[in-house]
């Protein structure tokens, strides 16, 4: 058998993602791994994807996909007695706060502009 992949935190990676790009894009995305430094374009891609800011959308989807979530969370938190969140439900709370104070800054922005005319 091959050996096991594990990330920095020693968490087993056992999920495949694939994705197609343009010999472009390739040529684009081994460059940026090289310049930035990264031994792996693997690396490269999940600091980019968990890394870096990303444009929500609001729709209904998002928004069911939130309640879901937190529905999740609250029944974890009430069945265990635990004080502690843990890091899954800790990095998704994170999440949820940031695409919420972005869209609370894209509403005073609006608000604003409105408010200028």
């Amino acid at each position: 058998m091959s050996k096991k992949n594990t990330d920095t935190k020693n968490k087993w990676r056992n999920k495949t993602i694939a994705f197609r790009i343009s010999p472009q894009e390739e040529q684009q995305l081994s460059l940026n791994v090289k310049l930035c430094g990264f031994r792996t374009r693997q690396d490269y891609i999940l600091q980019c994807l968990l890394n870096h800011s990303i444009i929500a959308v609001g729709n209904p989807l998002m928004f069911i996909s939130f309640k879901r979530q937190l529905n999740k969370i609250s029944a974890e938190l009430e069945t265990n007695s635990h004080t502690e969140i843990g890091e899954e439900n800790t990095a998704a709370i994170k999440t949820m706060l940031e695409i919420i104070k972005a869209f609370e800054k894209t509403n005073k922005t609006k608000e604003a502009n409105i408010n200028e005319r």
